[in-house]
C-alpha cells in the first residue's frame, strides 16, 4: 500500500496526466486555434478560485490583484517558488519559475504543442478581464525548460 507521500506524488502525477491529455486532446482537434479556448478555462478557474478560496476582485487595483494571485500559487498552493506579474500600459508579463507543471509543458513541446493551458495566464487574463471589462489576448507564452522558468504575456485589447 503507498505511503501518504507516494499518494501526494501519484496524485501529481495524475493530475498532470490530466491536463496534458486535455491540451493535447484540444491541439490535435483544433489546431492553434485551442488557444480561444483559455478566455472559457481561465474564467472557470477563476470562479473557482473566488468560490473556494475566498479571492475577490471587486475594487482592486489591477497590479494588486495580479499579485496576490501569484501569492495564491506559491503561498497557498505551492505549485511555483516565484511569480511576478508586472501591469505595464495594456501588457501584462509574468515570470514563473519551477512551477509544478514543467514537466507537462515540457512533454507538450516534445510533441509539437504549444501550451496554452496555464493556470497563471489564465487565471490572472480572465481576473484582467473581469475586473477591466476588457477582452485578453495572450502575446507570449515562453518555456525555458532548461532553467524551469516562463515568460508569459497577455494584452488588453
Amino acid at each position: 500500500m503507498a505511503t501518504e507521500d507516494e499518494k501526494k506524488r501519484n496524485l501529481a502525477r495524475l493530475n498532470a496526466m490530466i491536463i496534458y491529455g486535455l491540451e493535447k486532446g484540444l491541439w490535435d482537434l483544433f489546431g492553434e486555434s485551442a488557444l480561444a479556448t483559455t478566455n472559457v478555462v481561465g474564467k472557470g478557474m477563476l470562479e473557482l478560485l473566488e468560490k473556494n478560496m475566498g479571492f475577490e476582485i471587486s475594487g482592486e487595483d489591477p497590479q494588486d490583484m495580479l499579485t496576490e494571485i501569484g501569492r495564491l500559487f506559491v503561498d497557498e498552493f505551492g505549485i511555483a517558488t516565484s511569480f511576478e506579474a508586472t501591469h505595464t500600459d495594456d501588457n501584462i508579463d509574468f515570470a514563473v519559475e519551477n512551477c509544478v507543471l514543467m514537466k507537462v509543458e515540457t512533454d507538450l513541446i516534445k510533441a509539437g504543442i504549444k501550451p496554452f493551458v496555464c493556470p497563471y495566464l489564465n487565471i490572472a487574463s480572465a481576473a484582467m478581464r473581469q475586473r477591466l471589462g476588457g477582452r485578453t489576448a495572450i502575446r507570449q507564452f515562453d518555456v525555458d525548460t532548461d532553467n524551469r522558468r516562463c515568460a508569459l504575456q497577455f494584452q488588453m485589447v
